[in-house]
C-alpha cells in the first residue's frame, strides 16, 4: 500500500497522472489562414521556427501571396519575428493549402545579427508598414 501511494504521489509530481499533456496551439511548419488586407486574399504564414527569446517565445514567420508596392505579383515576407499576441490576433484557422518554399535563413540570421526585437502587432499591420516602406522606396 505504501509502496502504491508513493509511486501515484511520484507521478503526480512528475506530471504523470494519465492526462495527455494540453498541445501548445502554435507549432512548427504549421501553416495557418490569417485576416490577411484585402489586396491580399489567400495570403498564408508559416510558422518556420520556435524560440525562446527572454522569458517568452518568439515565432519565426513567413507570409506569402502578398502584393507590395505597385506590382500586381505575388510576393512573399521571408521572415518577421512575432510575439504569440500577434498570432493569437491574426490567425484565423489551420490551412489545408501547400505554402510554398521560402528561405527564410537569410532573415533570421541578420535578425539576429542585429539583435532584433519582434513585432507584438498583427501580421495585416506588419505587412503594411511594409508595403508602404517598399511604395516610399519606389517613389523616390
Amino acid at each position: 500500500m505504501r509502496v502504491q501511494r508513493l509511486a501515484i504521489l511520484a507521478m503526480a509530481m512528475m506530471g504523470l497522472t494519465g492526462q495527455a499533456a494540453p498541445q501548445p496551439k502554435y507549432a512548427e511548419d504549421q501553416v495557418w489562414e490569417y485576416h490577411a488586407r484585402a489586396r491580399d486574399p489567400g495570403s498564408l504564414l508559416k510558422i518556420q521556427r520556435i524560440e525562446a527569446y527572454g522569458s517568452a517565445q518568439v515565432y519565426h514567420i513567413s507570409v506569402s501571396g502578398l502584393h507590395f508596392g505597385k506590382s500586381d505579383a505575388l510576393q512573399a515576407l521571408q521572415h518577421s519575428p512575432v510575439s504569440v499576441e500577434t498570432l493569437d490576433a491574426s490567425v484565423t484557422k489551420l490551412a489545408s493549402a501547400e505554402f510554398p518554399v521560402i528561405d527564410f535563413e537569410g532573415g533570421l540570421a541578420e535578425w539576429r545579427q542585429a539583435k532584433g526585437g519582434i513585432f507584438t502587432i498583427p501580421v495585416s499591420e506588419i505587412v503594411g508598414i511594409i508595403d508602404a516602406q517598399i511604395g516610399n522606396a519606389q517613389s523616390k
